[in-house]
């Protein structure tokens, strides 16, 4: 089956400006008070979590494994004036790419999980070594750690629409492996007038990892002032009752 990551069209139907909007209020708040001024996006993709930082004022640059996801992102920053720079690489040898540190270094859109557990800790070193000492280590991630406890297999988020009034539905059935990898299996369908007329079939595959594997390894190299929230739709919460969340610690100077 199709891996969705090969279809940055369809990826982008999932983030509207209602999206967007959101994710500069949770920046703004994460980002307050923050001397933060450079900022690399080690998992980029098509933009849609990075965006709002260019448009907030921050210098971005950004990277992604996926070729032709930083295609459509370059044409996006393109079509709304932004000089970014980015370079496709995997988040595991980014440092090899950047000859020079950022403010802060992120990696978004739950893009760790695509990773077994040494790949986390690879990535982690990998974009501490691109952050300049004091500054920002920044993630987001589903809180798998819920996920794995309620094993719910049907999924269906809320639908999204066109702007010719075209409903895009999404179904999701999660498969739960013996070795802890989960593989979601997402059914796009397309409906206008009350009839569908196409759908897609995609899956993602997952390697979960709890908050601690990151936060434990950053805790080991000297980071400092942790901050764990929910990413925006979900609500601040107990940790355990957070569908998504992100972490926000300071390097050492």
């Amino acid at each position: 089956m199709a891996d969705l990551y090969d279809y940055p069209d369809i990826y982008d139907e999932r983030f509207t400006n209602r999206a967007n909007q959101a994710y500069k209020k949770h920046y703004q708040k994460m980002f307050a008070g923050k001397e933060i001024h450079t900022l690399l996006d080690c998992s980029f993709g098509t933009g849609n979590l990075t965006f709002p930082l260019a448009e907030l004022g921050y210098q971005v640059s950004g990277s992604d494994i996926s070729a032709g996801m930083l295609q459509k992102a370059g044409e996006k920053a393109a079509a709304k004036g932004f000089s970014i720079e980015l370079v496709p690489c995997d988040f595991r040898e980014v440092s090899a790419h950047f000859n020079r540190q950022f403010d802060c270094v992120m990696s978004t859109g739950n893009a760790l999980a695509h990773v077994d557990n040494e790949g986390v800790i690879k990535a982690v070193h990998e974009m501490d070594s691109c952050l300049k000492p004091g500054g920002y280590f920044y993630f987001d991630s589903r809180n798998w750690e819920m996920a794995q406890k309620n094993r719910q297999r049907f999924i269906i988020p809320q639908p999204f629409y066109q702007e010719d009034g075209t409903r895009i539905g999404n179904v999701q059935v999660w498969d739960y492996h013996d070795d802890g990898t989960i593989i979601i299996n997402i059914l796009h369908s397309y409906e206008r007038d009350g009839k569908i007329f196409k759908t897609n079939e995609f899956q993602e595959h997952l390697h979960p990892f709890p908050l601690a594997l990151v936060k434990d390894e950053l805790e080991r190299m000297g980071y400092s002032q942790f901050e764990i929230k929910p990413c925006p739709w979900f609500d601040d919460k107990p940790f355990s009752e957070i569908g998504w969340y992100c972490l926000m610690a300071k390097k050492p100077s």
